[in-house]
């Protein structure tokens, strides 16, 4: 039951990051009235904002595809190179190209103040978390490591949450624009963080009953 459970968690998972990455991979046709860029026409030609938004969306990219591998140990090894190859692209991805993005597109997202604070602590609290997974690995701790990890790579597939929450807001919850845009300022991210927690939990417990058997 607890195997026919993990594998449908994991099919629904790749499933989704590879919805994510094929949202994003999108965006690199560079036509700029592709869909969420329509909303964006006061910016599209200010060629800092465009060139964070292309940086955000590769590093996203980069960090849900190296990401989603390292969790596979018996395809990909934990001491291989090519894992730690891996590690430190899904690093790279977050803390050097769409976090510090992050940071400067939520200056300008729609939803007023309320919603630039919300993806300024998303940023925050997603490159802080990645920190801690590569703090804990450096000191030895494998264990840490490979919590905060889960940790991080929940926090990854926010953008996956983010875009399911945005249509629902509308038309199942009857949020206005820009009060759907708040929500999903903080939804995803909390959301994802709740789900991480649940994981660690799941492997917790499982790993005390097979101690017990």
């Amino acid at each position: 039951m607890r195997l026919s459970f993990v594998v449908i968690f994991w099919i629904i998972t790749i499933f989704l990051a590879l919805c994510l990455v094929s949202i994003s991979a999108g965006y690199f046709n560079f036509d700029l009235q592709h869909h969420f860029l329509m909303s964006k026409q006061d910016l599209i030609h200010n060629p800092i904002w465009l060139g964070n938004f292309y940086v955000h969306l590769f590093g996203g990219i980069l960090a849900v595809l190296s990401g989603l591998f390292l969790f596979f140990n018996k395809l990909i090894p934990f001491t291989s190179q090519l894992h730690k190859g891996l590690g430190r692209t899904y690093v790279f991805a977050i803390l050097f190209l769409s976090g510090p993005t992050g940071f400067y597109l939520s200056i300008f997202a729609e939803g007023g103040a309320a919603a630039s604070v919300g993806f300024l602590l998303m940023s925050s609290a997603w490159m802080f978390i990645t920190y801690k997974a590569v703090d804990k690995i450096v000191k030895g701790d494998l264990e840490g490591h490979n919590r905060w990890m889960i940790r991080s790579y929940c926090f990854t597939l926010s953008g996956v949450t983010l875009r399911i929450m945005t249509p629902l807001g509308i038309s199942v919850f009857d949020f206005d624009y820009e009060t759907n845009f708040i929500v999903t300022a903080y939804f995803p991210w909390l959301f994802n963080m709740l789900i991480a927690e649940f994981i660690l939990r799941f492997k917790a417990r499982t790993a005390n009953e097979l101690n017990l058997t």
